[in-house]
């Protein structure tokens, strides 16, 4: 189960570093691509669970913990991504 936590932080990481990314290179203004994105690994992992359960037995089960760490980093990451809209938008920054 830790090496489940940890794959879900370490995605989360490498989402938020994408927006970061995003945001730096259209000059820090948010774009359509930054809500996109995670909603893209929410889905991701949503289909995963939806496979593994087709797939049954162990082999499912870690597939089914995949998809729940790729679907909960992209929630995370969805919800970052909207503090982070609001934000700009109290600061007048979009």
């Amino acid at each position: 189960m830790d090496v489940v936590i940890l794959w879900t932080l370490g995605m989360w990481v490498v989402q938020l570093l994408i927006e970061w990314l995003i945001y730096r290179a259209q000059k820090r203004q948010m774009t359509w691509i930054q809500t996109i994105l995670p909603c893209v690994a929410l889905l991701g992992g949503a289909i995963i669970i939806m496979i593994s359960i087709d797939i049954g037995g162990w082999p499912g089960i870690g597939y089914a913990l995949l998809g729940a760490a790729l679907g909960t980093s992209g929630l995370l990451t969805l919800i970052t991504v909207a503090i982070t809209a609001q934000v700009l938008r109290r600061r007048g920054g979009n």
